[in-house]
């Protein structure tokens, strides 16, 4: 008897979309379920090795991303999309899992960030500082 094995994703997104206005992405999945992510929740969330490393101790907090926006969604295969960021920040590959996962657990992931920021003495404001 042979075991099964799947990889990848188990659900996969029906529609993405873009609200510039309202800074946010809409994704319905094909379970039925639609979430509803702020561009700075997908900014913080990268899951690029620039932003989340290559091992649990590299992660960087990421900051100063409230009123970030995103300047495209391009498809990558078929398991995944890469967001580019106002910021000029565009290596960040997040997969369908990752993508749901960040929709179905966004209460605890946003709390988890928000924890971080503030023992990191950090703010999500973006500061522009300029000298006299």
């Amino acid at each position: 008897m042979s075991e099964e094995i799947i990889y990848g994703t188990q659900q996969f997104p029906t529609e993405i979309k873009q609200q510039n206005d309202a800074k946010q992405v809409i994704i319905a999945w094909d379970t039925g379920e639609s979430f509803t992510y702020s561009m700075e929740y997908l900014r913080v969330m990268c899951p690029c090795a620039d932003c989340r490393g290559h091992h649990p101790s590299q992660k960087k907090l990421i900051f100063g991303k409230k009123g970030v926006g995103i300047t495209a969604i391009t498809p990558v295969g078929h398991y995944a999309v890469k967001i580019a960021f106002d910021d000029e920040h565009s290596s960040g590959v997040f997969s369908f899992e990752n993508l749901y996962d960040l929709g179905k657990n966004h209460d605890e992931h946003w709390e988890e960030y928000l924890v971080e920021l503030k023992a990191g003495g950090k703010s999500r404001m973006m500061w522009n500082i300029t000298q006299a």
